[in-house]
């Protein structure tokens, strides 16, 4: 007997029964003789279609040895992440620690293999903090995008921040010059205690005009840019026409200016922070940013970059360790 499917007609609602031999065709409601179509019923999708990762199928003699087992399971593990479009999923990390299971290994051999890649790849982030005495933003983003990689959700900042700290004082030891020895640790530590305190260090002297009760408490060298706009030639049709005198040409067309935008060195000088302000004393030029209109700071590997709450960024070439201090001094005295 051929199988019918129940259908409800859409112009007078009432029930029907198609045949399957009709179903994806025009058919005719028995009751208002409308046609409508029968839409075939949707055929189930068998379950091996449903699971993107193939099922784990280890070979019929297992290693002897447990790193022969180890090789296998980061093979797997690559296979997971060319499935997954090379990050750890959800269920990537169960998944793994079935797969060391059926190997023979211990169930955390799995989170083992992640961590180690996982610090692998942390290795040259770290190695660039050291060499820069400081923590970026790149290398906040650079491990934020590791923590997603790999679905390390609970990796502590903190504690990373503790043993890059750790890290830091070995690399400082280590350096030749005794004097770059002194002021970089000296600074590193007066950051460490402003950050982690408040504290603020003692005035310094200065030949600024400064208003009453106002104090400076750190002077930089520096080279005070900001973005500007840059016009270099003309681009656009044009039309060449001969004129009748030698090397004498007429050009019809229109021309517009290639800009492009830069960041432009304004003027060199000291940089001072204070208890009101920014200043910045160049020897051509000057500028000035409250505190209050202060909205954001980025450490880069050359310069400060100084978000405010209106007109362009300020960008003020120094070391990042020094551009560290000067946003610990800006946040404590906010």
């Amino acid at each position: 007997m051929e199988t019918e499917y129940n259908y409800t007609c859409p112009n007078c609602s009432q029930e029907c029964t198609v045949p399957e031999s009709l179903a994806g065709q025009n058919v005719t409601c028995p009751s208002c003789k409308v046609d409508f179509f029968a839409t075939p019923p949707e055929t189930p999708t068998p379950l091996e279609a449903l699971s993107q990762a193939p099922t784990f199928k280890p070979p019929a003699k297992l290693p002897f040895f447990k790193s022969g087992k180890i090789a296998m399971l980061e093979e797997r593990l690559q296979e997971l992440f060319s499935i997954h479009g090379g990050v750890v999923a959800d269920d990537t990390r169960q998944e793994l620690q079935r797969d060391a299971i059926v190997l023979g290994l211990p169930e955390n051999a799995a989170n083992e293999l992640l961590r180690e890649h996982f610090m692998h790849e942390l290795a040259p982030i770290k190695e660039r903090m050291q060499s820069l005495s400081t923590m970026t933003d790149q290398d906040y983003d650079d491990i934020e995008q590791l923590e997603k990689k790999y679905n390390q959700e609970s990796y502590d900042f903190q504690e990373l921040r503790k043993q890059y700290n750790g890290d830091l004082v070995l690399a400082l030891r280590e350096k030749d010059s005794l004097a770059m020895l002194k002021t970089d640790a000296l600074t590193f530590l007066l950051v460490n205690k402003i950050e982690s305190t408040g504290y603020l260090p003692p005035p310094i002297k200065s030949d600024l005009m400064l208003n009453n009760e106002e104090v400076a408490y750190r002077a930089t060298p520096s080279v005070w840019s900001q973005s500007r706009v840059h016009s270099y030639g003309y681009a656009g049709p044009s039309i060449s026409l001969p004129t009748g005198i030698k090397h004498v040409r007429f050009r019809f067309g229109g021309y517009s200016p290639i800009k492009s935008e830069e960041i432009t060195p304004l003027s060199s000088g000291t940089l001072y922070v204070t208890s009101a302000r920014l200043l910045f004393n160049g020897d051509s030029k000057n500028t000035t940013v409250t505190l209050k209109k202060i909205v954001d700071g980025h450490i880069f590997a050359d310069c400060l970059r100084v978000e405010k709450s209106t007109g362009k960024p300020d960008y003020f070439s120094m070391q990042p360790l020094e551009a560290r201090c000067i946003l610990a001094l800006i946040g404590a005295l906010k």
